[in-house]
């Protein structure tokens, strides 16, 4: 699993206690950014430009990256024709009655006319787009998952938005049902392990709190994730519950020592949160569905014994955007 990830779907990054979080325990934490913005930073809100002169934010210029990708464009929009015409009918409805995000167009890479031919898109003021809101959900966890896939960026894809994760594991006319492929899917989430401020903290104090402890955090975040590995193996429920419970008994010195390191830094109101993995393939089925397989087909048939079919999407949530947990 990567030890980095790139935050989706907007150019600013969260304000919040979860981003915060994330650039706690990440080796490295990216954000799509046009280059427009990084000519004019100014064009950034504050709170994401002072991460970015912190050097908490790598900023991923999709422009240079997606001319790499050899299908990017055909991959996506071959998904979006192979959807139920009934699909395609209601989003040009919503279309129409302005149910649309904005998206840059550096991001897009072509695949902006076809949007237009098939009725999901129209320009405005350059350099953006207005999309189709499914559509652009869609495209936008495409554009993080495929730019994630390349090999010299190797980022997770991540995101706060539940809605997002979705639409991985949705497929057409498929008698599996989001349900219950996202409850195939998913791995155990660990309840009360990560201890973090319950408040966005500034780029300072992030910086000045990873420059001292950051060892202390990757090794734990390393634990973590090598033991939802070893859980996702267990088949049993009795068993998988022990095995979680045990961890959690043996993480609590740990726990412990990072409350500690944070409350020395002034860290207040800590909580403890959860981590989640979700896997994008479906067990004991060989061929990826829907939009996770357009992300395989983005690099080309030539290309696909280097990506594992099986990649991990990484996300981690609030507790309540969590499925189930």
């Amino acid at each position: 699993m990567s030890n980095k990830i790139l935050y989706f779907p907007y150019i600013n990054v969260p304000d919040s206690a979860w981003f915060s979080r994330m650039l706690l325990y990440w080796d490295e934490v990216g954000a799509i950014i046009p280059y427009d913005y990084i000519a004019n930073p100014e064009k950034l809100n504050s709170h994401t430009r002072e991460l970015v002169q912190e050097g908490l934010i790598q900023q991923i210029i999709p422009s240079q990256y997606l001319w790499k990708i050899p299908n990017f464009r055909n991959a996506f929009t071959e998904y979006l024709t192979q959807l139920d015409i009934n699909v395609l009918k209601n989003r040009r409805r919503a279309f129409i009655a302005q149910h649309m995000f904005k998206i840059h167009i550096e991001k897009m890479e072509g695949v902006e006319r076809d949007l237009v031919e098939l009725g999901l898109a129209k320009q405005i003021d350059y350099p953006w787009y207005y999309v189709e809101g499914d559509t652009a959900i869609e495209f936008m966890s495409y554009l993080a998952a495929t730019l994630g896939k390349i090999n010299e960026l190797d980022f997770a894809p991540t995101t706060d938005n539940i809605s997002y994760l979705n639409k991985f594991v949705s497929a057409s006319e498929s008698i599996i049902t989001t349900e219950r492929i996202l409850e195939e899917l998913r791995l155990e989430v660990l309840n009360d392990i990560l201890p973090a401020p319950t408040r966005s903290l500034s780029a300072f104090e992030i910086k000045h709190f990873k420059d001292t402890y950051y060892k202390d955090l990757k090794s734990f975040r390393n634990s973590i994730e090598r033991e939802l590995v070893l859980i996702a193996d267990i088949n049993n429920p009795e068993l998988k519950k022990r095995r979680i419970n045990l961890f959690k008994e043996e993480s609590s010195d740990q726990i412990e020592l990072i409350v500690e390191a944070m409350e020395k830094s002034g860290f207040k109101n800590l909580s403890l949160t959860k981590i989640g993995t979700i896997v994008s393939a479906i067990p004991g089925i060989n061929s990826l569905v829907g939009l996770a397989n357009a992300v395989i087909q983005a690099f080309g048939k030539d290309d696909i014994s280097r990506i594992n079919p099986s990649f991990l999407y990484a996300a981690f949530a609030q507790k309540e955007l969590l499925i189930k947990s």
